[in-house]
């Protein structure tokens, strides 16, 4: 049960943390942080690289124009970046437990449940926009009801960045009301599948 919770837990985490990552971080430099050259290329390599290859209505999926564009992040952001969220539920959860007075344990099973939930995330955030872009990737998915919602919605972040900055569970976009409808006339680019050459 208490894997359950974390694991729950985990995948509301992964979507607040989406949102903040997306907002703060690749749409826009942190003040404290514009001096720093990694953060700042976090943010060129998303809202200018990215969404300059990848234009709505134009060249939203990928063709000879923005092949050579890279839509993963660098293995070494994915160690960081889970180490540290594993890190963050680890203390978080010493601290509760501590609070409560509840037993101490070397491997919380609540921390467990949420770094897996974490973890699946991410896989799902990075398999699940490679294939909004490049749709020969996972064509039969691209044609679940699922995969066009999601993709509708990403659709319209590529339409206007400020909204939807979640790809994969969209609920800090709705509690933090940054979630827009596609407009319906523009559904046909969002669920075009373009033949790759």
């Amino acid at each position: 049960v208490t894997i359950l919770i974390g694991f729950v837990f985990g995948l509301v985490f992964g979507s607040f943390f989406e949102h903040f990552i997306h907002k703060n971080f690749l749409h826009h430099t942190p003040r404290l942080l514009d001096q720093s050259k990694y953060i700042k290329s976090m943010c060129l390599g998303h809202s200018v690289s990215h969404h300059g290859n990848y234009i709505p209505d134009k060249h939203y999926t990928q063709d000879k124009t923005n092949k050579e564009e890279v839509l993963t992040f660098t293995k070494y952001d994915v160690i960081f970046l889970l180490t540290g969220i594993a890190g963050l539920f680890y203390i978080t959860s010493s601290l509760i437990r501590h609070l409560f007075n509840l037993q101490f344990a070397y491997l919380p099973p609540e921390v467990i449940g949420a770094t897996i939930a974490v973890i699946i995330y991410y896989i799902a955030y990075e398999s699940l926009h490679v294939i909004m872009h490049v749709p020969h990737k996972g064509r039969w998915l691209r044609n679940t009801f699922f995969m066009r919602y999601l993709n509708r919605h990403h659709y319209q972040h590529h339409l206007i960045p400020s909204t939807n900055l979640n790809i994969i569970i969209p609920l800090a976009d709705y509690l933090l009301g940054t979630k827009r409808s596609l407009p319906k006339e523009k559904y046909v680019y969002a669920d075009a599948i373009e033949e790759q050459e």
